[in-house]
């Protein structure tokens, strides 16, 4: 007999304690660590900062990407200042470091734990504060923050093309 398959994160209700609506944000999330844990994790050094052609980024650099720019949203959705090591731009994150894969990987999850975190200790109050980006006109915050899942897991399917295509260089 055959184990069950898991379900997918999308399929398994409400995260405990939260709001609704933040269940569904970290069930997001949940979707992209699996996908990092099963695209990501297990490359090489080679693999996981290889640039498949011009205008496309390495998997490591979307892995750094993901996990930044999702502190960086939380920060702006609670209306905070976003401290000095998430200030780096895209570009900066997105650029191969040739760093260890595991490191990346680690402050990946590290950053993550803190998303995870940030969303889900929001109350009600906390999504509908007006919330400026840049020049645009304010929004509620619940859209800055909805944004952090879709923003991540946007990533996340490059992540799997990316892996995709490195694997078919390899056969």
């Amino acid at each position: 007999m055959q184990p069950p398959v898991p379900l997918p994160p999308w399929l398994r209700g409400d995260v405990a304690g939260v709001l609704p609506v933040v269940s569904v944000w970290l069930r997001n999330l949940e979707e992209v660590l699996e996908i990092v844990d099963k695209w990501a994790a297990d490359l090489g050094p080679a693999g996981f900062w290889w640039v498949p052609g011009p205008n496309t980024n390495p998997v490591g650099g979307l892995v750094r990407h993901i996990g930044i720019a999702s502190v960086r949203l939380l920060y702006r959705g609670r209306g905070e200042e976003i401290p000095e090591p998430f200030q780096k731009l895209p570009p900066e994150q997105l650029r191969p470091t040739h760093e260890a894969p595991e490191a990346v990987l680690e402050e990946f999850r590290a950053n993550m734990r803190l998303v995870w975190e940030g969303l889900s200790a929001l109350r009600e109050a906390d999504l509908e504060v007006p919330r400026a980006w840049g020049s645009n006109p304010p929004v509620p915050a619940m859209y800055i923050f909805d944004h952090i899942g879709n923003h991540a897991q946007h990533h996340a399917g490059q992540i799997i093309t990316t892996r995709k295509l490195w694997d078919a260089t390899r056969i």
